[in-house]
């Protein structure tokens, strides 16, 4: 049986979308081509893995145990090139570090300096992470530990290191800028800024999906990091949902915050593949810890 990573990992995406519309943009492919590299996993496979009707996408029995084993199987290509790209360095000792969503955030200067103190004969290189790429460049083995926003996809062993909690991101006209305190419930009924190629899973915490109770959210506009959010907050076009310590040079008056009542704070994390025990990766989970903790 010749399966390719590609047919996996479309596989995975149309798993967590569960339509082939968001899950092709996810992926960058037409709908057509979507079909055809699912089907083309089906026939190597020799069983169906998903149901389609012309109003639903559903996983099969087969699909389901698939799926329980995908992640895995991708993330370990991506330690695979990891470490390839460790043995290429001539024995120089080197750490990527994945930054995803934490732009100013006063801790991950603490982690890094922390574990520089302690490790001065490695050469460590910073990567900010696009924003959709929730596993903060972790998937495809082009960093080797990360600091970013829970959650992440599956897959991922995540050390949680700081709290800090949620406010609403609205337009200063809006109708919820008025009240001192919106309701988690009331926020999620707006429309959201929205990132398609975003793991489904994170997509719906960013979203506020657990308290829509089943309703489909509402996309105010497609965005690809923070910059081009508060741009469409500001024009009118969405909200969000922000921590807070990302939100101390929000540009502008036409923006303002507001608490929001009954939802839960943002944690961040320190992350690495999971079964990742590289001396280098743990010596660094070791300096967010102690960071995290001082």
């Amino acid at each position: 049986m010749d399966v390719e990573l590609r047919h996996l990992r479309a596989f995975e995406v149309l798993a967590q979308e569960l339509n082939f519309t968001r899950a092709a943009a996810r992926l960058h492919l037409t709908q057509q081509a979507l079909s055809a590299q699912v089907r083309d996993l089906e026939k190597r496979v020799g069983v169906p893995l998903f149901e389609r009707t012309t109003r639903n996408v559903a996983l099969t029995d087969a699909g389901r145990t698939l799926l329980r084993h995908t992640p895995g199987i991708l993330l370990s290509v991506g330690q695979a090139l990891a470490e390839t790209r460790e043995a290429a360095t001539g024995g120089r000792a080197s750490l990527v570090v994945g930054l995803r969503g934490v732009s100013g955030v006063e801790l991950v200067t603490a982690v890094v300096r922390a574990f520089r103190a302690e490790h001065a004969e490695v050469d460590v290189a910073l990567r900010n992470v696009d924003f959709k790429d929730a596993s903060a460049g972790l998937a495809a083995g082009e960093t080797d530990v990360a600091l970013a926003w829970l959650p992440v996809p599956e897959g991922l062993e995540v050390v949680p290191l700081l709290e800090d909690r949620r406010l609403a991101v609205l337009p200063a006209d809006h109708p919820l800028a008025a009240e001192a305190e919106v309701g988690a419930a009331d926020l999620a009924d707006e429309p959201f800024v929205w990132i398609d190629e975003m793991d489904a899973r994170v997509r719906d915490y960013w979203t506020l999906a657990d308290y829509r109770v089943g309703r489909p959210a509402r996309v105010g506009a497609r965005i690809s990091g923070f910059e081009d959010a508060w741009e469409a907050v500001r024009a009118g076009l969405a909200v969000a949902a922000s921590p807070a310590m990302m939100l101390t040079r929000l540009p502008g008056p036409d923006l303002v915050t507001r608490p929001v009542r009954g939802l839960p704070p943002a944690v961040l994390g320190v992350c690495r593949r999971a079964h990742d025990d590289r001396p280098l990766v743990t010596a660094f989970i070791d300096a967010a810890r102690a960071a995290a903790a001082r």
